[in-house]
């Protein structure tokens, strides 16, 4: 379980993936090799390549890797067996959390993009501050502001998900492109003010980022 049904969502689709990629792999190694280190590199390679050719993902790649290793290392006498009811044990865990996630803690995903637009903009106040003060050190401001945009964007791409399953309707928040680009034009003059640019940006540019960053904060309230 996530912090929105959308992260749920994306949650359980990871874990069957992975559980097909991880028993897929696993039985096929386990058919034509004994238990050794050898067949498990080759399952646990055979696995990861399966769930990145298909797009499936790191994430994906390693729960297969994890089931792969488990059938192989602890289940190889009994491999078809015990791969089958990991599926269903899956299946059952997938089920309960989703029933929780949408009857009992039905969060959704625009809750907590709200959320990131405001951490969002208060990151991007924070560093232009320090970009205005002349700080020296601007990593910890720039990291605060990188988290903040990174939740953004993942709030954004679970909406998307719970639009799928006609969870959502309608677009995403008019404020959250806005305060996105913002971010990043913020986290590019701190790193030009820190020398990875040829020049770093004028007072005016920090004082126009300033004056929309305001107007965006502004609209929130």
């Amino acid at each position: 379980m996530g912090a929105s049904v959308g992260e749920d969502l994306a949650a359980s689709a990871n874990r069957v993936k992975g559980t097909l990629a991880g028993m897929i792999a696993g039985m096929a190694v386990s058919a034509f090799f004994g238990p050794s280190a050898l067949a498990v590199g080759l399952a646990v390679a055979a696995t990861a390549l399966l769930a990145l050719a298909l797009g499936w993902g790191i994430p994906v790649a390693r729960v297969g890797v994890t089931v792969c290793i488990i059938t192989l290392v602890a289940h190889g006498a009994n491999a078809l067996e015990y791969d089958f009811l990991r599926a269903v044990n899956t299946l059952i865990g997938i089920v309960v959390g989703l029933a929780v996630s949408f009857f009992v803690w039905p969060v959704r995903a625009r809750d907590a993009l709200e959320r990131s637009l405001r951490l969002a903009l208060e990151a991007a106040a924070k560093l232009l501050d320090a970009l205005a003060a002349g700080e020296r050190d601007l990593r910890p401001a720039q990291s605060r502001l990188y988290d903040a945009l990174g939740a953004l964007v993942k709030a954004g791409k679970e909406i998307r998900l719970e639009r799928r399953v006609r969870l959502e309707a309608g677009m995403l928040g008019p404020r959250a492109l806005p305060v996105l680009q913002l971010g990043l034009e913020v986290l590019a003059g701190a790193l030009a003010a820190e020398g990875h640019a040829p020049e770093a940006p004028p007072r005016s540019s920090l004082e126009a980022l300033r004056r929309r960053l305001d107007e965006l904060a502004n609209a929130a309230r």
